[in-house]
């Protein structure tokens, strides 16, 4: 929407109207950029904010803690050393640029974490002695750090009293220090379905995929809960010199892909991290692997499995594994990069391929479409030397090429829908494929056909080969209003042909009077069967 209302009223509106019809009174997250001019947003109960330009000054964070009081976490990029009081208050702060020791000396909340920090021995033997006199840092949970500088770790332990760990009573230890759990309850001491309704409010179906790795227990939480997902999606490409797949769920928005991770697989020759962990997937597979696990720089938390077990056995009850998690049957799309070596992923049921490399030869695509030959709609940029006439791409349903080179596309095609982008075909290619249609001679399945032209083609002459029907504007209930279009084609959207226009010619099938729509340019070619 653009508005050219008063913009503090219009944002409380907009809050209000978004709270009601989603019964929505939960705390609020703020992104800020410091660029932007004017007041701050009128949004209320914000307790998370994030502001993401690169410095921020006194003034204006301020201007932010006072504006938004219910504050409890705050995460800036840099600042300066000039910092109001208000800041050290804050209950949890992130500073990924920290300047000095300034940010935790004065620092009265609960967690802190510094990233590139810079301190002297001294500045962290004086927060340790006050923390042990109980002289300051009172609700402190965690303070962890990343120092650029050296420091003289020898020094500062032996500046404070410590007990060393002795492995002959590890029970005087918890095994483990869980650092910002967002569920900080036990789920297996609830009730089974409480925990189960816990489980199905996560959001982030990377958690949900760890929790069903956690025990037999919680996987089951996990099948109770019926999480269900609307695609599933397999990326195949190369990091550090290694094939890793990842696995994601996937929907369009608007034309749009979006990628929601559940978790990725780097097949490696050995493991190199001294902690392993036994995965268990499904009754049957186990495998040691090493877990990566990182902050992406929107914040986003992402996760890695390296393994050195034989890749395919691994993708198959990986996928086996999500299948059951997720309660998923549906088919899956693929993407594959050219680059990886090796076997192809053994993931069963793809039914739309995306070949992301600039260009694919003919063995490659060979061995893509006999390895799933469950495929249905395939993507790619460019393929590189001439695919054989009888090839199983041209009875592919659904094909999106985006640069074409050779007539045998069109010639040999049997499926339902064919884009191309950057394509050169005469004058008489074109005649050919419409007179086959109108005979019946080929194309009995065919229901588009689209292409944008390098080359100049003579419409006037392609529409004058054959016999047609020019849009009359008197009799517009002779045509439907809009043809819609709408492939799963990588980057494709919607699309809705105004077919009742003098821009469209109607022809008509010889044998049973089939009807298609003929819209011919200098540069387009699109060819619209109407559908029964």
């Amino acid at each position: 929407m653009k508005c050219a209302n008063e913009p503090m009223a219009m944002q409380k509106a907009l809050q209000n109207y978004i709270n009601l019809i989603f019964h929505y009174s939960e705390p609020n997250k703020l992104y800020l950029m410091m660029e932007c001019e004017g007041s701050l947003p009128n949004v209320t109960n914000v307790q998370e904010i994030e502001i993401k330009h690169e410095t921020v000054d006194r003034q204006f964070f301020t201007n932010v803690l006072t504006m938004y009081p219910d504050h409890h976490t705050i995460s800036v990029r840099v600042l300066n050393r000039d910092i109001p009081s208000e800041f050290f208050q804050i209950q949890n702060i992130h500073v990924k640029y920290a300047n000095g020791p300034d940010c935790f000396r004065n620092f009265v909340g609960r967690n802190m974490r510094l990233g590139c920090a810079t301190s002297t021995e001294q500045d962290l033997i004086q927060f340790l002695q006050k923390w042990i006199s109980n002289e300051a840092y009172h609700n402190l949970e965690s303070l962890t750090m990343f120092i650029m500088n050296d420091i003289n770790t020898v020094l500062i332990r032996q500046s404070v009293e410590f007990e060393e760990y002795d492995p002959n009573e590890p029970e005087k230890r918890p095994r483990d220090y869980v650092l910002d759990i967002p569920m900080p309850i036990n789920l297996l001491n609830l009730p089974r379905l409480v925990g189960v309704s816990v489980v199905a409010e996560l959001l982030d179906y990377q958690e949900i995929f760890l929790l069903s790795l956690c025990s037999r227990r919680t996987k089951c939480l996990v099948e109770k809960a019926k999480i269900k997902v609307p695609k599933l999606a397999f990326l195949l490409k190369q990091r550090k010199g290694y094939n890793e797949l990842m696995i994601g769920v996937v929907f369009t928005v608007w034309y749009h892909d979006i990628w929601l991770p559940v978790t990725s697989v780097m097949h490696v020759d050995t493991l190199t991290l001294k902690e392993t962990f036994t995965v268990k997937l499904g009754n049957y597979c186990e495998a040691d692997a090493n877990f990566d696990v990182w902050c992406d720089e929107d914040g986003t938390f992402l996760h890695r499995m390296e393994s050195a077990n034989e890749p395919m056995a691994i993708q198959k009850a990986l996928q086996d594994h999500i299948n059951s998690i997720f309660h998923y049957s549906e088919t899956n799309k693929l993407y594959l990069s050219i680059h990886c070596e090796g076997s192809l992923p053994n993931v069963t049921n793809v039914q739309e391929i995306e070949i992301k490399h600039t260009t694919v030869d003919p063995q490659f695509l060979t061995d893509v479409l006999t390895m799933y030959p469950d495929h249905h709609t395939i993507s790619l940029r460019r393929v590189i030397g001439d695919i054989p006439n009888d090839s199983l791409f041209f009875q592919i349903q659904n094909i999106h090429v985006m640069q074409t080179y050779g007539s045998n596309y069109i010639h040999n095609f049997v499926g339902r829908n064919m884009r191309l982008g950057s394509v050169t075909y005469s004058d008489q290619d074109l005649i050919k494929f419409l007179k086959n249609w109108i005979s019946n001679e080929a194309y009995h399945n065919l229901e588009t056909l689209t292409m944008r032209m390098m080359n100049e083609i003579n419409a006037v002459l392609i529409r004058q080969s054959v016999e047609f029907e020019e849009y009359d504007p008197n009799e517009p209930e002779k045509r439907p209003k809009e043809y819609a279009l709408d492939i799963p084609y990588d980057g494709s959207f919607p699309t809705m042909y105004p077919i009742r226009d003098k821009k469209f010619v109607e022809i008509k099938r010889i044998t049973d009077g089939k009807r298609a729509f003929l819209e011919v340019s200098n540069r387009h070619f699109n060819f619209l069967v109407l559908k029964n």
